[in-house]
């Protein structure tokens, strides 16, 4: 006889939600040491949001706990997060409470699946990267397309404790209407902006756009799901059509690559970098093997090893753009991959690689995407034929859309210009190339990246990034659809004690970029930009930027993207212009 034991299957008991009561959720970092470090400010954050809800007559209860052998009460896995949305009422408000950065994985999929409400909320604070975390959370999310019926999911930021009034407005929307909206009426569909003005940058971008589905352009991946950014992670099916291909490739590959170059060579990449002008925070002890704090010569030499190896790869294989993710998986194997390959691939001037006879990739940039996100893969490989084909330099840089302040003071090279401007901070711990650095590689210095993050060590790039006018930019999916969101803006050369007090408020061993948006403030870019990540290229002038934003909007329409066009691209609005007629900087 058949048995059916159901008994065994069991249910865990579901909580008990009440009337005006939410239930919150921690999601961590995978690495217990960055958890254990930044957990005293979530316990800030979430007291925060407590007693924010608390004004409402609401209450929040979590639905885990702290564990004093983690060290923490961060969710740490996916499993743990399944366990803990498992016993979640499927209809029940949700609030996602993020001060560190975070693995959207662990709760994305359940979130995906969530009936009631969800709320993203974060301190916007630079010093942890709970914003940067949140950022990328609220873009899985919007990557995902709700069926009937789901309430879908909002984002809450403040720098006030959620008491400043914007805030406090938002959260009573949410919790009397189930979700938030905003104001996003900078960003315009293309097919709704004037383009007469530029009208040849259009037509070039879609011309490049048709040359590159009848020469198809080829982004490898190393395993790109690894960070848990979902929303960086595109399927092949989203790109058909758009003239890009997607090549999977696995870090073992890279790793076993990396063995075939001597060590020795591997340094020589770094020692030509130090005859560029590159200076190195070594070590006192020149023969010190590990430092917890200095840049040894062992770390550059597999960073070298690294950068002969991903360029190898990507000529191998045919590759025009290439995405590396290193923290999980080559994080315990060999030092960051920051310094190099990313930053030196990135570059024009950059340390040849012979193979085979053949200098690989001569007089040009591999363009490289930090923590193998596709968005801004795609985005750079894009950049860099337009680029190209305008006869203008062709690197891009990938930022962390990492916090920001307002500016007022004075203009660091013209004291007789006064500032008032929201100041971004772009900062990236590689990604960054030489030509974007005040000084190229003479304004670098290599410095080792945190030990919480980086236990084998490896250099970053710390350096300012030059001022000048940009286009900024993200491709991003929306439910589904492929989009991009392009806009204009500046890097400000603001004085070197404002300088310093940005690096101190975030990581200052990272590359830092004063960046403004011009026409979209600090909370439309919050509301509107789906990714934690940014991507950026220069112009010599905001003339030349406004083609070149033209010509990508362009190419991308032209692949079957959804474009829309950010702010504002007004001359009088750009910093060139404001320094050339001595009017204050202000936004």
């Amino acid at each position: 006889m058949v048995v059916y034991d159901r008994s065994i299957f069991r249910a865990p008991e579901t909580i008990k939600v009440g009337q005006n009561e939410a239930i919150l959720l921690a999601n961590g970092d995978e690495r217990n040491s960055a958890n254990r470090v930044c957990w005293p400010e979530q316990q800030n954050l979430e007291k925060q949001l407590g007693e924010a809800f608390g004004r409402e007559g609401w209450k929040l209860t979590r639905a885990h706990s702290h564990d004093p052998i983690k060290g923490h009460g961060f969710i740490e896995s996916q499993s743990q997060g399944d366990a803990v949305f498992d016993r979640i009422p499927t209809d029940a408000p949700v609030v996602v409470a993020e001060a560190v950065w975070q693995y959207s994985n662990q709760l994305a999929y359940r979130l995906w699946e969530h009936e009631g409400p969800i709320l993203i909320a974060s301190n916007f604070d630079g010093t942890w990267p709970g914003l940067v975390g949140a950022a990328g959370l609220e873009a899985c999310l919007t990557k995902h397309k709700y069926k009937p019926g789901q309430k879908g999911h909002s984002f809450l930021w403040s720098s006030q404790e959620f008491k400043d009034p914007d805030s406090q407005q938002r959260l009573r929307q949410f919790l009397t209407e189930g979700g938030i909206t905003y104001d996003t009426s900078h960003a315009r569909p293309l097919g709704e902006v004037d383009t007469k003005q530029y009208a040849d940058a259009v037509e070039f971008g879609r011309y490049l756009g048709m040359h590159m589905r009848k020469q198809r352009a080829r982004l490898g991946v190393f395993d790109p799901l690894c960070m848990g950014m979902l929303n960086a992670a595109f399927d092949e099916e989203v790109l058909v059509d758009t003239g890009i291909s997607v090549r999977r490739l696995n870090q073992s590959d890279l790793y076993a690559e990396m063995q075939e170059v001597p060590p020795e060579r591997g340094l020589r990449y770094a020692q030509q970098l130090e005859r560029w002008g590159m200076r190195v925070d070594r070590p006192k002890d020149p023969n010190t093997k590990f430092s917890k704090t200095k840049v040894t010569d062992g770390q550059l030499a597999e960073q070298g090893q690294a950068y002969e190896g991903m360029v190898r790869i990507a000529y191998r294989e045919g590759l025009d753009g290439v995405g590396l993710p290193y923290q999980l998986g080559l994080a315990r194997l060999c030092a960051a991959s920051d310094l190099m390959p990313e930053g030196t691939m990135n570059s024009t001037r950059r340390p040849a690689v012979r193979y085979k006879g053949m200098t690989l990739f001569k007089g040009e940039p591999v363009m490289c995407a930090n923590e193998a996100d596709m968005g801004c893969g795609v985005d750079q490989i894009m950049s860099k034929r337009i680029l190209q084909g305008m006869h203008l330099p062709p690197e891009t840089t990938q930022h962390d859309l990492r916090w920001g302040d307002q500016y007022k003071g004075k203009h660091r090279d013209r004291p007789d210009i006064d500032v008032d401007a929201f100041a971004w901070v772009f900062e990236l711990s590689g990604n960054t190339p030489a030509e974007h650095v005040e000084g190229g590689w003479g304004g670098v210095t290599a410095v080792r990246q945190p030990y919480m993050y980086f236990k084998k060590g490896g250099a970053a790039m710390k350096a300012i990034c030059k001022p000048g006018e940009t286009v900024w930019s993200r491709v991003y999916i929306d439910q589904g659809e492929l989009c991009m969101d392009i806009g204009r803006g500046g890097v400000l050369a603001l004085p070197p004690e404002e300088t310093e007090r940005r690096w101190k408020a975030t990581t200052e061993q990272w590359p830092i970029m004063h960046a403004l948006t011009y026409g979209v403030t600090r909370d439309q870019m919050m509301a509107k930009h789906k990714s934690n990540h940014i991507t950026v290229r220069y112009a010599p002038d905001a003339g030349s930027a406004n083609e070149v934003m033209f010509a990508l909007a362009g190419m991308a329409s032209e692949m079957g993207m959804k474009v829309n066009i950010c702010g504002s691209y007004r001359a009088e609005d750009s910093i060139q212009y404001r320094l050339a007629h001595g009017m204050p900087i202000v936004g």
